[in-house]
């Protein structure tokens, strides 16, 4: 109700302010005087409105008291009712009693039969406390576990022993250290004494290893150090011993050690005594010495390792001796190397890498039943890493070394990695493994350091496809990872030096072979992954699709970059052809290899190369230039050659994509006709002719598929829906713009034909245009005009209409231009007298024709558009025309527009609405 008087208020504001406007206007013969009756006529309604409102609230007011009235008397009487029938409830029988829930969901709760605070209180103290979870304990810190650790640690064996003998072998190097610089005694008795000493560790300690084996091996392992420490110090420092005899004694120590820390299983023993015997020649160091002397003392003290790694597999052992060798390695390359030193140092480097390679391999040979196939990670990778590191130092400055020595060290792991395999033993399997990805990790690092860039990434590209070819043949995990880290190396590798890319020859050059090779292998690569999809790993999902794409993406890159280098003039055609041969390519392979992907691929590729084409043609003159006749057809060409094999095929015929496609082929079909069209007429002529094409292009496709039959049969018939609402209805709205723009900015100057009103060029497209519009919409069956258009009938016409009557006035305007002169910009057509004149005249014909037309086939919606447009005439006489009253035109338009009032008041009276009976034309 509310919104109806609210509706009715806004109507008779609107009524008032017309009628009072018009009146004033009449009488003051200006604008202002219309202005002036508009206000106080909405002044008035709003006076109105107030008026009726109060009085409606006056009486809603005295409603309401009366109502109120009668429900306190109605309530007085059911008081007096209530005490019988508690009495007559005293003598009733008693009731069963009804469950809690029933009656919780029978009745809501009075008041009186809620409990007291007290009777609360009592079920509270009464009811059993709930017990309260335990609360989960905290996990503990980095630093707790760490403290936890240690205390362990100290726990386990004989804790003072161990600090003690530590303690120990560090007070005697410091003695000796003093002594030899102060001379405090002979030098022989000196040496005597720690070789002494040492024995004495080494007798007591062996005694001990029965009753205190921790202990005894703790004391062992003092002693080996400390003879280790005697031997090198007369060596080196005093030349005490031949270099030859020092060597065998520094050889029978390391034997020694070994033999005592094997046959007592003690890794204490050896760790200790390893430990003291690297430490010595660091202790006693002053910063010189012949550096041949300290790798060969640290080869037989590697030695040694090699011969515990013999029997027992001692991790802790190998990783110390491997930490401690090339740790002081290092040292003395960052400080005390010469060139001149280089063939002796590299070759010592080499030998320490062979044997903690052997070592690697003896701890697979001896490893117990539960370590069976264990490999150590930081042993196995981490030496190669380190060794090539330091031999890289050594030779960086010679040409090609760093090259070969990566060759050969990728063909030394493949080689062993190989020859452990036909071993056959299962606990080289992980060995093998990783000698092979380490062969192959130096091979593709030799690469880089032989090659260019481009090269580089072909072979890494071709390499990681071999990988992964292998991964999935042997489903190894691994290699199939590495073989994508190298596919996207190679990637990588190929962009860094992107700018510099500069071929001489087309196609014979590493460029060009370079990004193809990236682009084949990452295809490859996706397909070798579709082959394994029922056994990928979960990380593995989509990577095929990724490959794909990237495969994909770097084949385009090749192609229209050697296009760009070699055909710069023809690049436009030369790449639609590249891209639609290689979209016709991935088709048929998809087909041959029954897998769907290059399928997809190829299917959608010229769709994207369309809309990548069009972007870059508007940099040009027009979309057939630089060859592109040629690259369009094909393309179309090939586009609906693949469209047909699918649906031939009957795999996706139904697809909404491939709809998509046929509706996207539609309508850069229309695109490139009319811009080509526009672009070659512009060429040869001038006006409004180049314009033309733009709505007449797609115009002529609205009416093929218009048809009845549309022709050809295929594709138009056979998705004769697809083309009808997809394809044709984005160019239906083109076509609306088309005659919207060029109505409201085209003069329409015919140039060498002489203007005709309605039959000049621009009228006729016009024209044309509105029939292939009607044709089409006809054309469609009451399902495909629900699709296109969900809302009110009416509203469509309205725009149509809207759009007829634009064009209507446009050719009045351009003909009273041509005929007679008047102006035709905004500001010339709004101040011209004769054009509004005749625009007033027009609008009242059309309005008299629509409403004559309405009122005899009984078309009330159509009556009512015409009856709106004689008020706009109405409106328009007064505030426009009314300023100039006095001159002919404006009497003209103010008499014509009366007349046609009166004779359509008597000639068309508003129809009435329709009802069940009346037989009015449902279009309507």
């Amino acid at each position: 109700m509310a919104a109806a008087n609210e509706t009715s208020s806004t109507g008779m504001t609107w009524a008032l302010a017309l009628i009072l406007g018009l009146l004033f206007a009449a009488l003051r013969e200006s604008i202002d005087g219309f202005i002036v009756g508009a206000a106080l006529g909405v002044l008035l309604a709003q006076v109105l409105h107030l008026r009726h409102r109060t009085q409606s609230l006056d009486q809603q007011l005295q409603l309401l008291k009366a109502q109120t009235a009668s429900r306190i008397h109605t309530e007085g009487i059911d008081a007096q009712s209530v005490a019988p029938e508690s009495s007559v409830a005293e003598h009733a029988e008693p009731v069963a009693p009804v469950p809690a829930e029933a009656s919780k969901a029978a009745s809501p709760v009075t008041p009186a039969a809620v409990p007291s605070a007290a009777v609360w209180r009592q079920a509270a103290s009464a009811a059993p406390a709930r017990p309260v979870p335990p609360s989960k304990p905290s996990e503990p810190s980095a630093v707790d576990r760490l403290i936890a650790e240690f205390t362990a640690w100290l726990k386990r064996g004989n804790p003072l022993a161990r600090i003690g003998i530590v303690i120990l072998f560090f007070g005697g190097v410091f003695l000796a250290k003093y002594a030899a610089e102060n001379s405090l005694f002979p030098i022989e008795l000196r040496f005597a004494a720690i070789a002494a000493g040492a024995f004495a560790l080494l007798i007591v300690g062996w005694r001990l290893r029965e009753k205190r084996d921790v202990y005894a091996q703790l004391l062992q392992g003092g002693g080996i150090a400390g003879l280790y420490l005697t031997v090198f110090a007369a060596t080196r420092l005093y030349q005490l011993l031949p270099f030859g005899f020092a060597l065998g004694l520094m050889v029978a120590i390391a034997l020694a050690g070994a033999v005592l820390a094997v046959a007592q299983n003690a890794l204490a023993l050896a760790v200790i005594g390893t430990a003291g015997g690297f430490l010595a020649p660091v202790m006693l160091s002053t910063g010189g010495g012949n550096h041949v002397a300290l790798f060969t003392y640290y080869a037989i003290l590697n030695l040694g390792v090699f011969a515990i790694a013999w029997f027992r597999t001692w991790r802790v052992l190998n990783v110390l001796g491997f930490v401690f060798t090339f740790t002081i390695t290092g040292l003395w390359r960052a400080n005390a190397y010469m060139p001149d030193e280089l063939f002796s140092a590299d070759g010592f480097l080499i030998l320490f890498f062979l044997m903690y390679v052997a070592v690697s391999i003896l701890n697979c040979l001896r490893q117990p039943p539960n370590l069976k196939g264990y490999v150590s990670g930081s042993l196995v990778f981490g030496l190669p890493v380190v060794a090539f590191t330091l031999h890289a130092t050594l030779v960086a400055k010679i040409q090609y070394a760093l090259a070969w020595s990566a060759f050969a060290l990728a063909a030394f792991y493949l080689l062993l990695g190989w020859s452990l395999l036909r071993t056959r033993r299962e606990s080289f399997r992980l060995l093998v493994e990783a000698f092979a990805a380490l062969g192959v990790i130096f091979a593709s690092l030799a690469i880089p350091l032989a090659f260019d860039t481009r090269t580089t990434s072909a072979m890494w590209a071709v390499e990681g496809a071999g990988l992964l070819w292998l991964g999935v043949r042997q489903q190894r995990k691994l290699a199939r990872a590495f073989g994508a880290l190298l596919q996207v190396a190679a990637g990588v590798g190929y962009l860094i030096n992107l700018h510099r890319l500069h071929a001489v020859m087309p196609i014979l050059n590493s460029e060009y072979l370079g990004a193809l090779m990236v682009g084949v292998s990452g295809l490859i690569a996706s397909y070798l992954l579709h082959r394994n999809r029922e056994r990928q790993a979960g990380y593995e999902a989509g990577a095929e699709v990724v490959f794909a794409l990237w495969g994909t993406a770097w084949w385009l890159f090749a192609g229209l970059q050697e296009i760009n280098q070699f055909a710069s003039s023809a690049y436009l055609g030369g790449a639609l052809i590249y891209v639609a041969l290689t979209s016709m390519a991935f088709m048929l392979i998809g087909i041959r290899l029954r897998w769907a992907l290059p399928q997809t691929i190829g299917l959608y590729l010229p769709a994207a190369a369309a809309i990548v084409a069009i972007c870059a043609t508007l940099e040009v003159s027009h979309p057939f230039a630089h060859w592109g006749e040629s690259g369009w057809i094909l393309l179309l060409a090939v586009e609906y050659a693949m469209l047909y094999l699918v649906d031939v095929r009957r795999s996706i015929a139904n697809d909404l994509g491939v709809k998509g496609l046929h509706a996207g082929a539609y309508w850069t079909l229309a695109l490139l006709i009319g811009w080509e069209a526009s672009w070659q007429i512009e060429y040869h002529a001038s006006g409004v002719w180049p314009s033309l094409p733009w709505g007449l292009a797609p115009a002529l496709l609205l009416s093929l598929i218009g048809r009845r039959q549309p022709v050809p049969h295929w594709p138009l018939q056979r998705f004769a829906d697809t083309y009808r609402v997809l394809g044709a209805g984005p160019i239906a709205v083109a076509v609306c713009v088309w005659i919207v723009f060029i109505n409201l900015t085209s003069v329409g100057d015919s140039s060498w034909l002489p203007y005709v009103p309605l039959f000049n060029p621009l009228d006729v497209s016009v024209a044309l245009c509105l029939a292939a519009l009607a044709l089409w919409w006809t054309s469609l069956d009451a399902q495909q005009r629900g699709k296109l258009w969900q809302m009110d009938i009416r509203g469509l016409i309205g725009i149509v209409a809207a759009i007829v009557f634009l064009w209507l006035n446009a050719a009045l305007i351009r003909a009273l231009h041509h005929v007679w002169g008047t102006p035709i910009t905004a500001h010339g057509i709004a101040t011209s007298t004769f054009i509004q004149s005749a625009l007033s005249i027009f609008w009242g014909v059309l309005g008299f024709m629509a409403m004559t037309i309405a009122a005899r086939r009984k078309w009330r919606y159509v009556w009512m558009v015409g009856g709106a447009l004689m008020l706009v005439v109405v409106a328009k006489l007064f505030l426009i025309d009314l300023s100039s009253i006095g001159t002919i035109a404006r009497i003209a338009s103010f008499l014509s527009v009366g007349v046609l009032l009166l004779v359509t008041g008597y000639l068309a009276p508003l129809p009435p609405k329709r009802t069940s009976a009346d037989t009015e034309d449902s279009g309507t």
